[in-house]
C-alpha cells in the first residue's frame, strides 16, 4: 500500500496524532480491516528493520488505534460530473467507492447480498472477525452519501444494459467460486457454504469426522468452524504447514481449537463403502528447496494411504465468476480466459474495469486494496483524456 509508516510513527512520537492521521488516511481508506485482518507477520512487522534485534515496530496495532478516528477525516473535493458505478461491497469496492467520492466523482455500489461487507460479513466466521466493525463503513457511506443497492447480482437482476448510464463501471466482485479436484459428493461440502452455515448456525454437520483439504485462511476458518460445532476436525495439506500460505497466527489459532493436521498428503480420490464416504486416499508429498519461492516444493512420491472421513470439505483455492462477463464482453479476456493485463477495455462508451481480487485472483486484503489504488488512479487517468 506505500503506506509513509515512518512519517506516521515521527508525527506519533511528537503528539502530533491529526497530522499522523491525515497521512495515514491519505494513503490507505482500509486500516479498520488491514489492522485487524492482515499477516502482519509477512507484511508490516515482518519487514521493519528492527527485526534485526528481534524488536519489530509493530505498526498494524498503531493502524488499529488510529482507524477509530477516520471517519473524522472525510473531506470530499469539488464536484466532478462523472458517475461510476461499483459492483461489490468487499474491501476492495469499499475502497473505491471511498477514494471516487472523496475525489468528488458520482458513486453508486450495487452489492448482491443484503448488506456491505463481502467476505467480511458473508463467509468469515465471527470467532476471527468482529462484523460489527462493518459498521464503521456504513457510517463512512453515510457521511460520503454513496448509495447501495442491495441484492443486486451481476448478471442475474443486474446486466449491463442497467448501467448504461455510468461513465465506468469498477468490478469488484471478489473469487467466492471454490475450485475442486475431487468432483462432486453430498460427502463434499463447499468451504464457504460452510462458513456461512457456521456463522447463521444452521451447520447441520455434528459429531463427524471430518477431513479439510488446504493450507489457506478459508481452510484454517472452515477447520475451526467444524471443529467448534463439535466434530474432529483435520487439515490435510500437501505441504507442511510451515509452507502454508495462511498466517502462522491463524494455524496457531487452530492448534487451539484442537484441529489436528497431517501434513505433506496431496488428495488423489474419495473412497466409498456402499455409496457412503467411508475416508480419502492421499499420496505423501515429498518437500524440496526451490530456488524461484520462499515456499518449498511438493514431489510425488508413489505412496499412498487412507485416511478415514465421514465428510471433506475442500479448501483449495477460489476463482472469480466470469461467465456472464465472458458471454457478454469476450474481448476483456485473454486467450487463456483470464482478464486482459490492463485490467479495463472501452465497452460502448463506458470504460469496464476490474479490482481487487475479482482482477488478480484470490488474495489478500492489502494486496486487494492496493489493486483498488491502482485501479483508481488508471481510471482517473481514461476519464480526464
Amino acid at each position: 500500500l506505500s503506506n509513509p509508516i515512518p512519517d506516521v510513527l515521527k508525527l506519533i512520537d511528537d503528539d502530533k496524532i491529526d497530522e499522523a492521521c491525515t497521512i495515514l488516511f491519505g494513503s490507505t481508506n482500509s486500516s479498520i480491516i488491514c489492522s485487524r485482518l492482515c499477516d502482519f507477520n509477512r507484511q508490516c512487522a515482518g519487514n521493519c528493520i528492527l527485526n534485526k534485534k528481534n524488536d519489530p515496530v509493530l505498526f498494524y496495532q498503531v493502524e488499529e488505534y488510529l482507524s477509530k478516528y477516520f471517519k473524522d477525516y472525510i473531506k470530499i473535493c469539488n464536484k466532478i460530473n462523472k458517475k461510476v458505478a461499483i459492483i461489490g461491497s468487499g474491501i476492495s469496492g469499499l475502497s473505491c467507492a471511498i477514494d471516487l467520492k472523496k475525489k468528488g466523482y458520482d458513486v453508486v455500489i450495487y452489492e448482491q447480498n443484503c448488506r456491505i461487507g463481502g467476505v467480511l460479513t458473508d463467509t468469515m466466521p465471527n470467532f476471527r472477525f468482529d462484523i460489527d466493525l462493518v459498521k464503521e463503513y456504513e457510517k463512512i457511506l453515510e457521511i460520503l452519501e454513496i448509495k447501495v443497492f442491495f441484492n443486486q447480482e451481476f448478471g442475474k437482476n443486474l446486466k449491463l444494459d442497467d448501467l448504461k448510464d455510468y461513465d465506468a463501471i469498477i468490478l469488484a466482485m471478489g473469487t467466492m467460486k471454490p475450485k475442486t479436484t475431487l468432483g462432486e459428493s453430498i460427502y463434499l461440502l463447499n468451504p464457504l457454504d460452510v462458513l456461512r452455515d457456521y456463522n447463521d448456525e444452521k451447520l447441520f454437520i455434528k459429531n463427524k469426522n471430518v477431513l479439510i483439504i488446504g493450507g489457506g485462511n478459508v481452510a484454517m476458518d472452515a477447520s475451526r468452524a467444524i471443529k467448534r460445532n463439535g466434530n474432529l476436525s483435520t487439515v490435510v495439506y500437501r505441504r507442511d504447514m510451515e509452507n502454508a500460505p495462511s498466517s502462522k497466527k491463524e494455524i496457531n489459532e487452530a492448534i487451539e481449537d484442537g484441529v489436528k493436521f497431517i501434513e505433506c498428503a496431496a488428495p488423489v480420490e474419495m473412497i466409498f463403502e456402499n455409496d457412503v464416504l467411508v475416508g480419502l486416499k492421499v499420496e505423501k508429498m515429498l518437500l524440496e528447496e526451490c530456488s524461484e519461492s520462499s515456499r518449498k516444493m511438493f514431489k510425488k512420491t508413489g505412496e499412498f494411504f487412507d485416511i478415514s472421513a465421514d465428510y471433506i470439505v475442500e479448501a483449495i483455492g477460489l476463482d472469480a465468476n466470469y461467465d456472464y462477463l465472458k458471454a457478454n464482453i469476450p474481448a476483456f479476456f485473454n486467450e487463456t480466459g483470464w482478464i486482459i493485463d490492463d485490467g479495463y477495455i472501452k465497452y460502448n462508451s463506458q470504460y469496464i474495469m476490474a479490482t481487487g481480487d475479482y482482477f488478480i485472483g484470490a488474495s489478500t486484503f492489502v494486496k486487494a486494496t492496493a489493486q483498488a489504488k491502482k485501479t483508481i488512479a488508471k481510471l482517473e487517468e481514461l476519464l480526464c483524456k
